[in-house]
């Protein structure tokens, strides 16, 4: 009897114990905000882990991935007020307490027009906690807007992606392609160093934004998402878009960085829209660059 007291003992001290290093693992690992997302470990030659971040621009191509949600979306022209939901199959709908915090927001809203002119940004939230989420939006032009809505529902730790389309009235912008040059903003200017002549599809390259002012200096920009820039990249076809964030932001303090690097590797070939948004005095700067990628 006391021989099998102490073999009970002995188990349970045993799996005890599992569960203690299990929980201070857990601990270590990262926390909805980050790996799960966005981020993995880049390994060096040494063996050495070099830096958090994405290693390729992660673009989704929305006409081979199937997202098991839907975005209904209603938006009114008047008041430029819009309000979404995001609706599982079977119905049910993802409420704000599932919802992971991903680089500072839980929800991440792209709209892009049919010419690649005119893209948005947004965060909706609920105000009640509720299945609706809600944005404001001010297209610039007529015609076909295209939504995509990024989450990870905390259960899961997967990205979702949503998509809908807004029909705007008014005219068209007709598609303006392809300058290779950045626009120029008013109060900024803005260079996308490291881009070779020609690009080619699945290979990995490194591209440094730099910010500066109109005479020169170096812009002392302000914390947005958590970065100090953010860049999303667009394809001609719009079969969908990547996401990307600064490397550097992950290495240093964002107060400590000057220029913002960036991964970009995309799977087709063809024409890409980049945005790259920053922040200066709270509002919102855009810059777009154009690349074209071949086999």
């Amino acid at each position: 009897m006391q021989v099998s007291l102490n073999k009970r003992t002995q188990s349970i001290l045993i799996i005890t114990g599992v569960f203690i290093l299990l929980y201070f693992l857990m601990r270590f690992l990262p926390d909805s905000e980050c790996g799960f997302l966005h981020y993995e470990e880049v390994i060096n030659e040494n063996g050495e882990v070099e830096y958090c971040a994405t290693n390729s621009a992660g673009f989704i191509d929305l006409i081979q991935l199937d997202y098991p949600v839907e975005l209904p979306m209603e938006w009114n022209s008047e008041t430029k007020e819009g309000s979404l939901s995001i609706k599982l199959d079977g119905g049910r709908f993802l409420l704000p307490h599932e919802l992971a915090f991903t680089h500072t927001k839980q929800i991440h809203l792209l709209f892009i027009d049919e010419s690649l002119e005119d893209y948005h940004h947004l965060h909706p939230v609920s105000e009640d906690m509720g299945k609706v989420y809600h944005f404001s939006f001010s297209p610039k032009h007529g015609g076909k807007y295209t939504a995509y809505a990024e989450v990870v529902p905390k259960r899961t730790k997967r990205q979702l992606i949503a998509t809908n389309v807004l029909a705007i009235d008014g005219s068209i912008k007709k598609k303006d392609f392809f300058r290779k040059t950045s626009d120029l903003q008013k109060s900024l200017q803005f260079e996308l160093e490291s881009v070779p002549e020609k690009l080619k599809v699945n290979q990995d390259y490194r591209f440094k934004l730099k910010v500066r002012d109109t005479g020169g200096n170096l812009v002392d920009l302000e914390t947005i998402m958590g970065a100090k820039a953010h860049m999303v990249a667009f394809d001609a076809e719009q079969r969908g878009f990547a996401h990307m964030h600064p490397i550097e932001d992950i290495l240093v303090e964002a107060s400590e960085t000057d220029d913002l690097s960036f991964l970009f590797n995309v799977p087709r070939e063809g024409w890409y829209r980049l945005f790259a948004q920053v922040q200066k005095n709270g509002e919102p700067i855009y810059a777009r660059f154009d690349l074209q990628v071949s086999k």
